[in-house]
């Protein structure tokens, strides 16, 4: 599968050192104006080599927009977003044309196709998300036309040090002016640390980023299949190196009891509110009209700078030093694509709610 979603639905293309990388986005209604800027903006955002801790490849990630627009309006057509790879180094990967890494899809893919694309990890690259995040403010601005709603991703944990300040009190506007996209300035000050620490060691760090959804109307998401958790789950999930997915109070539900998780109606102002947020504006599948939350965690890169002991294709044991540019931390670059991928997600549901009351 290449594609995300249905009725908007995005679909991947290129590998990590071949031409170019891009996407097909289908479903965008015609007449729809485009601000370039801010597409090209989304995608800088991701962009490596802005960190000492992230890989040293540098593109410059100019987007292409082929099809599916003219005089800054979309027509209807498919939506054709091309990006070309400049700095791609192919040959950084000879070594490892046999070697099968560990903690990379090299052996899987190796057995499901019987031969694979060994540069940087092929169609597993995370460089596969960077006209996806493109597609993604495509989503979003088409969302923002209709409705108020905000999309706000920032980093929560690197490694050990989490940011334990709740969403409601943090200042999202500082969120880039952090190199690891954590608004708490305490929390991000020790995170830095932890990576420049790990960095020395030669090793590679995680973490979670956790993403907010803020004025999402009610009744988006069905009851069954179509729940709106488990679309945002395997949007998150399609993510490289995604480990777990939770919302709401998530995985700390187990231990509480019916009634401290039930989440009380009551009248407000603004119409049917809920005193707590619990369920993380989700009952049944479908948005009750309070804040969305839900939580990625991500697992270290796997190409680390210690040696290791692998396999190569002939089975013999041998030992492996990974050589080429690579990130220590690759969280904070994975924010925008949370984003992104969220709007693909609600502009796919968005549209399907409209069709639904026609």
């Amino acid at each position: 599968m290449n594609s995300l979603g249905s009725l908007f639905k995005v679909s991947s293309l290129g590998e990590s050192h071949g031409d170019v990388v891009g996407c097909v986005i289908e479903g965008c209604p015609a007449g729809f104006s485009l601000d370039f800027d801010k597409i090209q903006l989304q995608v800088n955002r991701r962009k490596t080599g802005k960190q000492s801790f992230s890989s040293a490849r540098q593109e410059d990630d100019q987007i292409e927009i082929v099809s599916g627009v003219f005089e800054g309006k979309t027509l209807g057509s498919p939506i054709c977003i091309l990006i070309k790879n400049k700095d791609s180094k192919p040959t950084d990967y000879d070594h490892l044309k046999d070697v099968y890494r560990p903690g990379h899809a090299d052996y899987s893919t190796q057995q499901k196709y019987g031969f694979r694309d060994y540069r940087g990890g092929g169609r597993s690259s995370i460089r596969i998300t960077a006209p996806m995040v493109a597609a993604g403010e495509i989503a979003l601005q088409l969302i923002q036309h209709y409705y108020q709603v905000s999309i706000i991703a920032y980093v929560s944990q690197i490694g050990s040090v989490r940011c334990e300040t709740d969403y409601n009190h943090l200042n999202f506007s500082q969120i880039d002016n952090s190199i690891v996209r954590c608004p708490d300035e305490d929390t991000s000050n020790r995170m830095i640390e932890l990576i420049d620490q790990v960095q020395q060691e030669g090793d590679t760090l995680g973490g979670k980023i956790s993403c907010v959804i803020q004025q999402l109307p009610v009744g988006i998401g069905e009851p069954i299949f179509g729940k709106l958790q488990a679309q945002l789950a395997h949007a998150m999930m399609s993510i490289n190196t995604a480990k777990g997915f939770e919302y709401g109070d998530g995985f700390a539900s187990a231990s509480m009891k019916g009634s401290e998780s039930n989440d009380l109606f009551h009248k407000t102002t603004k119409g049917i509110e809920t005193s707590s947020n619990h369920c993380g504006g989700i009952l049944g599948g479908i948005s009750n009209g309070m804040v969305i939350y839900f939580n990625i965690a991500f697992k270290p890169i796997s190409s680390i700078q210690q040696e290791q002991t692998t396999l190569n294709t002939n089975q013999d044991e041998v030992k492996l030093k990974i050589k080429g540019r690579h990130d220590v931390c690759a969280v904070p670059r994975a924010v925008p694509i949370v984003e992104a991928y969220t709007a693909i997600v609600l502009a796919d549901l968005l549209l399907q709610s409209k069709t639904n009351q026609l």
